[in-house]
């Protein structure tokens, strides 16, 4: 079976990560025949990397209408997601479109119109639905018996730095959305698939005093979401947090799931079950493949993807997925700027758009 030929848009940090560690580790399924990206540094870099078997583009219009390829894998910053998405499927192209899906719930509306006219494969960049200490997590999510709360806490480095032609694009709201859209859209997806019922509300607080504080996005917040089914959802994110490298028992990311019947914890790579009815605990670890970047959660996506592309069906991280995680934590960042608890009949009323059933 010939690979899936692969049009990578934007070869920034992420998009040589996927590129090389991702794409590149599944040779059997994907063949990388085109970059683009605007930023010279970054073609360069691609053309040093990969060389004439690759062809080159500075506009990623003329490598959808001059290079034949199969999926379009959008790795650009979020403001240009709609758009390049948009665009990419109305050229007839599959589509891998980073998160979020855009920057508010009417850009996602337009992405799945889109998407809907030319019937191609699409999958969100929510990879964190692929971990494989998540999977686990779904897989024993009966044993809580009726789940009543979720958790997510993330205490993490300051963003890194972004060069390109917007420089530093992920710390400026116009551009990212803000901090609640752009990060924490996979933790709102995670709440969202997890609770499996329609969000009511959401009341979010934070600032940006610290790492921040010449910016107009957040640096540390809390969010609480509450579901139609009863079930309770609360992040809580710091982007100032001292380094987990080297200190024992400092989690960077936690996870938690409880029910009237039992709990989970997943901490980093870490996962820990308790059963109400009996003693002890169950633990499991990931053996993590990557320690820097996303590939061990990206590379089962992309198998989900080429699988879905040549055999039919949709992803699991699909259009209704990138639609409920960008309404979720708009309703946050809103919610912090108006300073009470947005509901999502308000976001729906805003932009027209129906939370997924």
């Amino acid at each position: 079976m010939e690979p899936i030929r692969v049009g990578i848009i934007g070869f920034g940090m992420m998009g040589r990560m996927q590129a090389v560690g991702c794409f590149g580790a599944l040779a059997g399924d994907f063949r990388l025949a085109a970059v683009c990206d605007d930023h010279p540094p970054h073609l360069a870099a691609a053309r040093e990397l990969f060389g004439p078997e690759v062809r080159y583009f500075p506009d990623y219009r003329r490598m959808l209408d001059e290079c034949d390829f199969d999926l379009a894998a959008v790795v650009t910053p979020d403001f240009l997601h709609e758009e390049m998405a948009v665009a990419c499927l109305r050229a007839g192209r599959h589509l891998r479109l980073e998160k979020p899906m855009a920057l508010d719930p009417g850009g996602c509306a337009r992405v799945i119109e889109a998407a809907e006219t030319a019937g191609t494969v699409v999958q969100i960049g929510l990879e964190l639905r692929y971990a494989e200490l998540v999977g686990l997590m779904r897989e024993r999510l009966d044993m809580l018996g009726r789940l009543k709360m979720l958790w997510c806490h993330e205490f993490r480095h300051p963003f890194l730095p972004k060069p390109g032609s917007v420089p530093d694009w992920i710390v400026r709201r116009e551009y990212s959305g803000g901090t609640l859209i752009e990060k924490c859209c996979h933790h709102f997806d995670l709440f969202n698939d997890f609770a499996g019922a329609r969000p009511v509300s959401v009341f979010a607080s934070g600032d940006n005093q610290v790492q921040y504080a010449r910016t107009d996005v957040l640096d540390n917040a809390f969010a609480v979401v509450e579901y139609e089914n009863g079930v309770r959802a609360n992040l809580s994110l710091c982007m100032f947090a001292p380094p987990a490298e080297g200190r024992p028992g400092l989690s960077t990311l936690d996870l938690g799931l409880l029910g009237d019947s039992g709990r989970m914890e997943m901490r980093n790579d870490e996962l820990y079950i308790w059963d109400r009815h009996r003693p002890g605990v169950e633990s499991y670890r990931h053996e993590r493949i990557d320690r820097v970047g996303h590939d061990d959660e990206i590379v089962p996506s992309l198998r989900d993807l080429a699988r879905c592309i040549r055999e039919g069906g949709t992803p699991t991280a699909d259009l209704r997925a990138g639609l409920s995680s960008v309404m979720t934590s708009w309703a946050a960042e809103e919610s912090v700027r108006l300073g009470r608890p947005v509901a999502m009949r308000e976001v729906e009323e805003r932009f027209g758009v129906d939370y997924p059933a």
